[in-house]
């Protein structure tokens, strides 16, 4: 390496370990294996290698999710680049913060326009593909000017950070060995812009408005999570000690163990007596990080009067018809910490809610969905990560209790079949880095598991211990079923799941997949040391029966076809 400069490649890997990341996913191609290559150099950083682009976008997804900073992905110019689109849309639907590293033809080829392979037709635009990604990022970079190129990286990483949504980094091959000469002062910043007299009259309005309350109550959603302010937010929630609600997206921000929180709101489709707690009871609802996607509004059915409510949003607090600007989550959440009295604080008398009523198949020996997703809350543990696929496992854990300490992870808005396989090793590398104690438990459905499994090789070719793989076998897509043509064939599935860990690599692959019917066969099953203290991957098959739906998805469904219904008439 010269005294004069580093390697431009290198600079750039330096800059990516700065951030706390320390694995990067992605699928190596001609174009970015000398960038690749300086990797070797950086203390801390190493290569993952993913079985595709898709699965990278995701496992990068959940390594941020869980770890807090940028989840990093590295793919080659276009065939590489678009298959790991759909994750990155993923990412800034849900506002997670990634950084897609896109190596590409050299600065000369594209000045030619030369027809080199992944390119699109004669006299091709090497940089057509940087256009397709524009909607879903927040900010990129072509690293093909050494004069700005770590002033670039710099920008493009603090957007990443405030805004907390995907960045794009292009690196043209022939500038990867160019040497730089860094700055003594990088211009990343991590602090974000406030408007201190618009915070100022926020707090004000908020405290005021506290104290006059009779019956206040405080909704956390995932943007609390997204936004690195989940310990600054249970310090409020726990200083305020008012009934406290999660969505279905915010779900283990706030411990549910604690005597106030009461469950999961989701307008219509929330447990009885919640809805009308939080939208007719209370005259005041707090409302953190909010992301009102239907899914996560019972279906748009959420009704909470607009003169009851502040809504604190990543960067700015809409009160009413009022909008305080460059006021964000986090500044705002610490401002109030600091000035809330605590004497002046209401004490709501909240009414105990009812329990769900039994469900009309409790007696049934076989495994139901009715009886599931609370066992498995009561089979969680304090430190486990509790990863949830897109499906019936997603309208079903919300009414698992969970302990303290549980990371519950979901794609619940952007919805994107496939993604919790791969989100499970990225959660597991984060897990890994952060030296935590605890397992991570994966329940997907046996449809969408046929999407990404290939990842589970990934998983076991890096060794990866004390994961549980619990697939949900209803031969196929039932939540489909649930919506549109129970009969159809374009919804089975027919895999032998017990042979998967065997064929993906895993030396005791027999011994540790197991497949149950009944609830005495599943507490049979987790009682035993591999699923207690997991020291390899283990595989259970829960057997349900096809059209067996949970509560909230039928009652999802069902308000989805009246207002289907009333459109129409």
């Amino acid at each position: 390496m010269s005294q004069h400069g580093v390697p431009l490649g290198l600079l750039l890997w330096r800059k990516i370990r700065a951030l706390g990341v320390q694995s990067v996913m992605g699928v190596p191609g001609d174009m970015n294996l000398e960038l690749l290559d300086y990797m070797k150099s950086v203390d801390g950083l190493r290569w993952v290698g993913n079985a595709n682009e898709l699965n990278a976008a995701y496992a990068a997804d959940a390594y941020c999710r869980i770890k807090g900073c940028p989840g990093v992905l590295v793919t080659t110019m276009g065939v590489g680049e678009l298959s790991a689109l759909n994750g990155i849309a993923g990412a800034y639907t849900e506002q997670v913060k990634v950084i897609h590293i896109v190596g590409t033809t050299s600065t000369t080829a594209q000045r030619n326009r030369l027809m080199i392979h992944h390119s699109l037709g004669p006299f091709p635009d090497h940089k057509v593909y940087e256009k397709i990604s524009q909607h879903v990022r927040a900010a990129h970079c072509w690293l093909d000017n050494l004069t700005t190129a770590e002033r670039d990286i710099d920008r493009v990483f603090h957007d990443c950070h405030e805004k907390s949504l995907p960045v794009y980094i292009f690196v043209p091959m022939d500038m990867v060995n160019l040497l730089v000469l860094p700055s003594s002062t990088p211009s990343f910043h991590r602090a974000p812009i406030v408007d201190y007299a618009d915070e100022a009259a926020a707090v004000a309005t908020i405290t005021s408005m506290i104290y006059e309350s009779r019956m206040p109550v405080v909704i956390v959603d995932a943007l609390v999570a997204r936004h690195n302010v989940i310990d600054i937010a249970r310090k409020l929630v726990h200083l305020l000690q008012f009934p406290t609600f999660s969505t279905s997206m915010g779900k283990s921000i706030i411990h549910e163990t604690h005597p106030y929180f009461h469950g999961i709101y989701n307008g219509q489709v929330s447990r009885p007596g919640v809805c009308h707690s939080v939208e007719t009871e209370s005259d005041l609802v707090i409302d953190l990080g909010p992301i009102l996607s239907d899914s996560n509004t019972g279906g748009f059915t959420r009704k909470i009067p607009e003169g009851n409510l502040i809504s604190i949003h990543p960067r700015c607090v809409k009160i009413g018809n009022s909008t305080y600007k460059h006021a964000g989550l986090a500044s705002i959440l610490g401002a109030l910490l600091r000035e809330i009295d605590t004497s002046k604080l209401p004490r709501p008398d909240f009414p105990d809610l009812p329990e769900i009523l039994p469900a009309k198949d409790a007696g049934s020996v076989t495994i139901t969905q009715s009886w599931i997703w609370r066992r498995i809350g009561s089979f969680l543990r304090p430190g486990d990560i509790l990863i949830a696929e897109s499906g019936t496992a997603q309208f079903g854990l919300p009414d698992a209790k969970l302990p303290e300490n549980v990371t519950y992870l979901t794609q619940v808005y952007y919805g994107s079949i496939g993604y919790s396989v791969p989100a499970c090793l990225g959660a597991c590398l984060a897990r890994a880095e952060q030296s935590r104690e605890g397992r991570v438990i994966l329940v997907v459905g046996d449809g969408s598991l046929q999407l990404t499994v290939q990842e589970i090789g990934t998983m076991i070719k890096l060794d990866l211990r004390n994961i549980i793989i619990i697939i949900i076998n209803n031969k196929g897509y039932t939540i489909e079923r649930a919506i549109h043509g129970p009969e159809e064939c374009k919804n089975m599935s027919f895999w032998n799941h017990l042979k998967m860990l065997e064929f993906l690599g895993a030396k005791n692959g027999k011994t540790c997949s197991r497949t149950v019917r009944t609830k005495k066969e599943f507490e049979d099953v987790v009682c035993l040391p591999g699923y207690t203290c997991p020291d390899s991957i283990q595989v259970l098959e829960i057997c349900l029966d096809v059209m067996d739906l949970p509560w909230q998805l039928e009652a999802q469904i069902a308000l989805i076809n009246a207002q289907s219904e009333e459109t129409q008439i």
